[in-house]
């Protein structure tokens, strides 16, 4: 688990609640009447784009934290599975992914069977999806759209998932703006 993107992923997190603030504290101030902080225009108008901001902003929070339990979570059964015996039997290694699912389950407020397939996702977003989990960690795509990705790879090589991955989040990648402005509208 790379301690230096969960770091970064935290202060993503940072930058988000802060913006955040700032959007609310914006709408709600033009909701108070004390006049919006954006200049001249309509002070209604000021304030239901500083909702609309807040919304986009709570989303990519949203994400930032989805990448940070993606993180946390594979970063948690590594180092289980580094405490576990070098020469644990197949039951023993069978109890600990067991344990390191119910404490994931207990800690997110999960099913033990939704928390299975979220370590499953977190291992391959943190081994296999670089690009998907450092896009989430952004904030530029969601939860659902790197849950997707994860199934979508699910039986690729490497060089194929990469290719995949690539091809949606590689702004480098031939044709990445096309697709992007096409999505946009």
């Amino acid at each position: 688990m790379d301690g230096k993107a969960a770091v970064q992923t935290v202060e993503g997190v940072e930058s988000s609640v802060a913006a955040l603030a700032v959007f609310v504290r914006e709408a709600a101030g033009a909701e108070a009447g004390s006049g919006a902080a954006r200049p001249g225009g309509d002070p209604l108008r000021n304030q239901a784009d500083a909702w609309l901001d807040a919304l986009a902003e709570a989303a990519r929070l949203e994400a930032r934290v989805a990448a940070l339990e993606v993180q946390a979570a594979a970063g948690f059964a590594a180092a289980e599975a580094a405490l576990a015996a070098p020469d644990a039997s197949r039951s023993e290694r069978d109890l600990l992914e067991m344990s390191v699912t119910a404490e994931v389950a207990g800690a997110l407020t999960l099913s033990e069977g939704s928390a299975a397939r979220f370590l499953e996702e977190s291992s391959r977003l943190s081994r296999d999806l670089p690009l998907t989990l450092a896009a989430l960690g952004s904030g530029s795509i969601s939860w659902q759209h790197a849950r997707i990705i994860c199934d979508e790879t699910e039986g690729l090589d490497p060089e194929a998932a990469a290719a995949f991955e690539a091809h949606f989040l590689d702004p480098d990648t031939p044709g990445y703006a096309r697709r992007v402005a096409r999505r946009g509208s």
